[in-house]
């Protein structure tokens, strides 16, 4: 090298006083000028160059946030939850059952050719699992929300929550659509939302003990026969009134309660209460 940078420059190209072309040419001229690069070093206090240094493995280790993950951290997701979230075997899956079980719900209800009173408690019978089967399929036959909560230090309650919202994102949605798009459907588009949510809390504390597909099974028969009983009596029109709305709520409710003193009673090994 036939010139070197002198302590003036230094002085400004550290407190950014100099034009972009001038500090191109700095940073230029340190690529190959060992002995620039060496006065560099004491132009910086040693604190903040491995201050630096450390911000800049820590960037070039860190994984690149995926698309699902940049999408919810636009949508304000924090990126701890985010990752929490995606680390789900891919929500492609509960999705996918959502909308079919969705669409073959809305085929029953609209294309079976049923009475007015069988039409309803079909309707009734199908919707509300829509999001059960969407949170249960979070979960798959291999990874119960028990044998997911057991080792992970994460609050196991937020856990069970963030991965029963993810799930529920598109399965409600596509839910509400079967009464927009079936006819007669009206007076019974929003009915299946409060079945739905103490459905779906049952799911969620019966996971903490049970495998997915049999919880899965146990709520959908659960559920199916109760209406079946109620259209059998005629009274299937209990499950759309006030009190019987009210009822769904409360024990939402108490559900609720059930899944915070489960969530929170499992220990770290085992998961046992």
């Amino acid at each position: 090298m036939t010139w070197h940078i002198d302590a003036p420059v230094w002085e400004a190209y550290a407190e950014g006083r100099l034009e972009p072309a001038a500090e191109l040419s700095v940073e230029s001229h340190l690529v190959g000028c060992p002995e620039c690069r060496s006065a560099a070093r004491s132009q910086v206090p040693a604190r903040t160059a491995d201050a630096v240094w450390s911000d800049v493995r820590l960037t070039i280790s860190a994984p690149s946030p995926s698309l699902p993950q940049r999408a919810m951290q636009r949508l304000g997701v924090a990126p701890d939850d985010a990752v929490v979230i995606s680390a789900a075997d891919a929500f492609l899956v509960p999705w996918a059952v959502a909308v079919g079980f969705a669409v073959v719900s809305a085929c029953v209800v609209g294309l079976a050719g049923l009475g007015p009173a069988s039409r309803d408690a079909a309707f009734l019978a199908l919707a509300p699992l829509v999001p059960v089967l969407a949170v249960v399929t979070s979960y798959d036959a291999l990874d119960p929300l028990r044998e997911l909560m057991a080792p992970t230090p994460y609050s196991k309650l937020r856990l069970a929550l963030l991965r029963a919202a993810a799930a529920l994102a598109v399965a409600v949605p596509a839910t509400m659509m079967i009464g927009l798009v079936v006819p007669h459907m009206d007076d019974l588009a929003l009915a299946w939302l409060a079945p739905a949510l103490g459905l779906t809390l049952a799911a969620l504390v019966l996971l903490t003990w049970l495998e997915a597909w049999v919880t899965a099974v146990l709520v959908a028969s659960a559920w199916v026969t109760v209406v079946a009983l109620l259209r059998v009596g005629d009274r299937v029109d209990a499950l759309t009134t006030p009190l019987g709305q009210v009822a769904f709520v409360v024990a939402a409710g108490g559900l609720v309660l059930a899944l915070v003193l489960r969530t929170s009673t499992l220990r770290l090994q085992g998961g046992e209460l």
